[in-house]
């Protein structure tokens, strides 16, 4: 017999899309008639070389201490050290961020859940905006039972200043039934919108936090994936570089960054909390017993941030081909006629517009067109997965490699002008 919470959890089956019986994947020579996943946000396009340098650079420097239980679960001083360096060099902060800072666990993933169960009680709200990266949906409740708001947008560009009243009316209408909320979560950059917000909205959305007394939590994991900026693309701009002072008291406001996306390195699982509050910090760690970093892949992040002559230009390297990949699937969307959200310049994916092919009204249309799409070889992730307000969205990952990229585009392109034609 299970408790109570062991049935919430098996209902859950959070680990159904793991096992999910998929077959084959595509590969241009051995399974050119196989599935296209474009689902798993990854920079495959980069693997390969962090694999290169691993293997040369980083087991060659591993010593036997690392099959220890070395530092304790929340990183070495070292690797903390080494993230503070680099925070310090690429994200521009207001006052320079010292090794104290940053606490690491075993991913983002589980940083989301131990966030959610030292900031909110049972019921209280985190807020955020539609549409926001899906997993927040298990992420942050499954274990906290808090409650997640979700702000509509409508016509009103969630990246401006005008977003912030929007918010505010989500909070508003939420305390008045009861739900207290605690904390206002974005990514930035957004996932699945691949844009970043300017220096102007974030300070906004700190006065906004301030104003309410809440924490603002700031997803930072794609920050070295923006691959192109401009007047109308702004550049990445981290909440650290904005100086607190007469907006919001520091200690509400959290950066999560790792070295899943911008270091093609997913399978490190390390993920990082930077946060001045020295009570969150305390928390955050005791917690981390449990979700221990692993003493191997911090050595291998600690050598990976700490050569600069290696991961400068792999930077580099890595948005050029981001680059690359967004030209070559949105000349393709353009041409074919299939919208995708605005100025995407950030991330490893495109918010595509498939409404067009619905066939019927609501979130089943949705779901019976993920399963057409599925029948010809293309799996992506919903609009209803991300919270969207409309369905018919779906996220497309271009950072894979260019054959599947090309395939997959290809795919698409024919379902769509088959299903879109049939309803015109």
């Amino acid at each position: 017999m299970l408790s109570t919470r062991g049935h919430k959890y098996a209902a859950l089956d959070l680990a159904a899309g793991y096992t999910k019986i998929r077959g084959d994947l595509y590969d241009k020579f051995k399974h050119p008639n196989d599935l296209v996943c474009l689902t798993q946000a990854e920079n495959f396009l980069m693997q390969k070389e962090v694999a290169a340098f691993v293997k040369k650079k980083c087991i060659s420097s591993i010593d036997a201490s690392v099959l220890s239980y070395h530092e304790g679960p929340f990183g070495s001083k070292r690797l903390r050290q080494a993230m503070s360096g680099f925070v310090n060099l690429h994200f521009s902060p207001a006052t320079p961020t010292l090794a104290e800072y940053f606490s690491f666990v075993s991913g983002v993933t589980a940083l989301n859940e131990v966030l959610a169960l030292c900031l909110t009680e049972e019921n209280d709200g985190l807020l955020m905006g539609m549409p926001i990266y899906g997993s927040f949906a298990s992420d942050l409740p499954t274990k906290s039972d808090c409650r997640l708001l979700y702000a509509p947008f409508g016509d009103i560009d969630q990246f401006g200043l005008e977003a912030v009243e929007r918010y505010e009316r989500t909070l508003q209408q939420a305390e008045r039934k009861g739900t207290k909320i605690k904390g206002l979560v974005i990514t930035n950059p957004h996932n699945p919108l691949g844009r970043c917000y300017s220096r102007k909205s974030l300070k906004g959305i700190m006065r906004f936090c301030s104003k309410h007394n809440i924490h603002l939590i700031s997803d930072e994991v794609y920050a070295m994936s923006v691959y192109y900026s401009d007047g109308r693309h702004p550049g990445f701009t981290s909440v650290l570089s904005i100086d607190p002072s007469g907006i919001i008291d520091h200690s509400l406001v959290h950066v999560l960054y790792g070295m899943s996306k911008d270091f093609a390195a997913a399978g490190l699982r390390l993920g990082c909390l930077v946060s001045k509050n020295a009570e969150l910090t305390k928390a955050v760690r005791s917690l981390a017993r449990f979700h221990c970093a692993s003493p191997l892949a911090d050595a291998i992040a600690t050598t990976i941030l700490e050569d600069k002559a290696f991961h400068i230009p792999f930077l580099q390297k890595s948005r050029k081909a981001l680059f690359e990949h967004q030209i070559i699937a949105t000349d393709a969307l353009n041409r074919a006629g299939i919208p995708f959200s605005a100025r995407p310049n950030a991330g490893f994916f495109l918010w595509i517009d498939l409404s067009n092919c619905l066939r019927g009204n609501g979130w089943e249309a949705e779901m019976h067109m993920q399963q057409e799409l599925f029948k010809v070889g293309l799996e992506m992730s919903t609009g209803l997965a991300y919270h969207n307000e409309r369905p018919g969205w779906f996220r497309f990952i271009f950072s894979v490699n260019r054959d599947m990229l090309k395939e997959g585009l290809r795919r698409l392109i024919c379902f769509y002008q088959k299903y879109s034609i049939d309803i015109a």
